[in-house]
């Protein structure tokens, strides 16, 4: 049983891939249609990885009354967990009580010694700061960018954006400080079967220019 969790995600992604032939060249689309196209709502499956850890699950993410982001998952053996981002149309985050997978980042940033680089907190709020921009037009705002060159400047509330279009994706980068960077990604969204959303954590520049992050929340919508 051990060994079947463990080759569960390699098994998932290689079967995704798969799936995910035949994507155009993102380079060629309208870059607004693209940030707008980028999914955080739905239902699929979803992968964790933070050093060692590997987790793959169902997910089920939806805006209760359009202003809560909850993303439930379904993690085998486990059971249910929770992240709740609460009341998205407010730019600062009130008090709330923290979930159960809101618990087990926590967790695994301590383990993992993450922490030291990017206290829990701080990640969560710079998630919620992505997740409210992607879904603000879910509520009325409007995306505010200026296009430049291969990328947009945009801004909500005071909050800035940059958003980074590559021929197979489009990055929303949240800069952390010390080189540090927060980026929500969004993949496979034209004519594939699945579109992917990835929202990872780089401690260094190198490893972001590597895309080897430090923590990876993966969903397949």
């Amino acid at each position: 049983m051990l060994m079947i969790m463990r080759i569960l995600p390699l098994l998932f992604f290689i079967t995704s891939c798969a799936l995910f032939k035949g994507e155009k060249n993102l380079l060629q689309e309208d870059k607004m249609d693209l940030l707008n196209s980028i999914k955080l709502v739905g239902e699929g499956r979803g992968r964790i990885a933070l050093g060692e850890s590997h987790y793959v699950f169902g997910v089920d993410s939806f805006l209760k009354e359009n202003t809560d982001w909850v993303l439930a998952v379904q993690i085998p053996l486990q059971g249910e967990e929770a992240l709740i981002l609460p009341n998205l149309k407010q730019k600062i985050q009130p008090q709330h009580e923290i979930e159960s997978f809101e618990e087990r980042i926590t967790h695994e940033f301590k383990k993992r010694k993450l922490d030291r680089s990017v206290p829990p907190k701080m990640f969560i709020k710079e998630m919620r700061s992505l997740v409210r921009f992607v879904l603000a037009p879910e509520w009325g705002e409007k995306h505010n960018c200026e296009e430049r060159q291969d990328k947009l400047l945009c801004d909500l509330e005071g909050e800035k954006f940059q958003v980074l279009v590559e021929e197979k994706e489009i990055s929303i980068i949240r800069p952390l400080g010390e080189k540090k960077f927060l980026v929500l990604s969004g993949r496979n969204l034209t004519k594939s079967i699945f579109a992917q959303t990835d929202i990872r954590l780089y401690t260094n520049g190198m490893d972001r220019k590597k895309k080897n992050s430090s923590f990876s929340l993966e969903l397949f919508w």
